[in-house]
């Protein structure tokens, strides 16, 4: 699961404000991942595997939800957060 470290970086650097291209870009990366750690939770029987769901349906770039900025801004800590705590405790 050391995978979810690369959406994490991207979610904390898309605290500062950037092209309006780089975040059409994370929701494709956050999603693509979310997927992939979700089926990987759910073959491990971790119960998380709907909270990577839910994140996958929060950031899909095909029907995107829109927020306000400050919104963002505590979701993609939130989120960079829960994928950093997730990706070290599955790496032990």
């Amino acid at each position: 699961m050391k995978i979810l470290y690369i959406p994490a970086t991207f979610l904390f650097i898309a605290i500062f404000g950037l092209p309006y291209n780089y975040y059409t870009f994370l929701r494709f990366v956050v999603t693509g991942v979310s997927l992939y750690a979700a089926f990987g939770l759910l073959e491990k029987g971790n119960i998380n595997f709907w909270v990577m769901l839910f994140i996958a349906i929060l950031f899909n770039p095909l029907i995107p939800i829109y927020l306000s900025k400050d919104t963002w801004i505590l979701i993609n800590i939130i989120t960079g957060s829960y994928f950093t705590v997730t990706a070290y405790i599955n790496g032990k």
